[in-house]
């Protein structure tokens, strides 16, 4: 782990010199197809931007680049860094956890969001859980959703052939292909049973992060209604209903209310299936 540094590792460059200056590694877990000519030109400015210490300039292009509909962790990544420097804590949280459910094995996304939420005092709340489950929660969170259903491609393939295999064989040939079966049906069940820890994984994490400094939940959607309890930036939580512009928000057990809209980044779901 690399918390000793004293510094957040900085931004996913577009070139070797970029990254030979910042001493930076792409997450290649979320490496994705290379981006249309107009994005690569907006990235090239955001990456020097940032290198030259404007990263005001740098905030502004990459959020272009992911308004213009481009997703990927990388760019998740190098919003998180530019929001660190811009002392945008919420935000740093909000993209690096983005980054982390794009590619959750990457070490340096994974660094970069514990050194933020560590920086700001953020904790994770919630229920207490056994650690059983606990584990098993790790487990899920190390897994993206593409790469179960990679696994899930490959065990028809390896299905298919063995079934062909099989048939095409002749009968005293067949006692070889039967000793597959055991284990071929075994992963099935493997898969198609983490998918569903997955799913359920997936569906109940928090949708939201607190961002702009701290947010007052109050008891309605409405400015002079009660404050219950205040959430600091970086806070992860569920978002619910909308009114107007007020979105309801809840961590756990009671503790539910009313935030401004606009003190909320959403998250997006990962997407499962593999990107080409």
């Amino acid at each position: 782990m690399r918390a000793a540094r004293a510094k957040i590792i900085g931004p996913v460059g577009g070139g070797l010199w970029l990254l030979l200056a910042l001493g930076l590694a792409l997450p290649a877990a979320g490496a994705q197809a290379e981006p249309p000519a107009e994005i690569r030109a907006r990235l090239a400015t955001a990456h020097a931007a940032y290198a030259e210490g404007d990263y005001e300039a740098a905030w502004e292009q990459y959020r272009a680049v992911a308004a213009a509909g481009y997703r990927a962790a990388s760019l998740d990544y190098n919003l998180g860094c530019t929001a660190h420097r811009l002392g945008r804590e919420g935000w740093a949280v909000a993209y690096f956890e983005q980054a982390r459910r794009r590619a959750p094995r990457d070490p340096d996304i994974r660094h970069n969001l514990a050194y933020v939420r560590a920086a700001i005092g953020a904790q994770a709340r919630g229920e207490e859980t056994a650690w059983a489950l606990a584990l098993l929660a790790g487990l899920l969170d190390r897994i993206a959703p593409a790469d179960l259903v990679r696994l899930l491609l490959a065990l028809v393939w390896i299905s298919g052939g063995l079934l062909a295999l099989h048939w095409l064989l002749p009968r005293r040939g067949r006692t070889v292909t039967r000793r597959f079966l055991l284990p071929v049906a075994l992963a099935w069940g493997l898969v198609l049973g983490l998918g569903a820890l997955k799913a359920y994984h997936v569906g109940s994490a928090p949708s939201g992060v607190v961002v702009g400094g701290e947010a007052q939940v109050r008891a309605g959607p409405l400015d002079g209604e009660t404050v219950q309890f205040v959430l600091p930036p970086g806070t992860l939580v569920h978002v619910g209903r909308s009114t107007g512009a007020w979105r309801e928000v809840w961590l756990s057990g009671e503790m539910r209310g009313w935030v401004p809209q606009e003190r909320l980044a959403y998250l997006a779901e990962p997407r499962w299936w593999p990107a080409g």
